[in-house]
């Protein structure tokens, strides 16, 4: 499935964005790949962590600067 199709199926009005960028708390470079740690709503991190529901999936997409308006 398309990223497209994906949206179209469950809606603009249901789509959340999160700029990675002013949410990031911290950055590093690893040997082998690097890692990123961002703040987000407490209820989806609780209910990743098995404190609740999980009510949100979350999927990270890169997108070239050059491209975005």
């Amino acid at each position: 499935m398309k990223l497209s199709e994906l949206i179209a199926h469950v809606g603009d009005d249901n789509i959340q964005v999160q700029k990675l960028n002013s949410s990031m708390i911290r950055a590093q470079v690893k040997p082998k790949d690097g890692e990123i740690t961002f703040a987000t709503d407490r209820e989806k991190v609780a209910a990743l962590a098995g404190v609740g529901e999980e009510t949100h999936r979350c999927m990270i997409v890169w997108l070239p600067i050059d491209k975005l308006p």
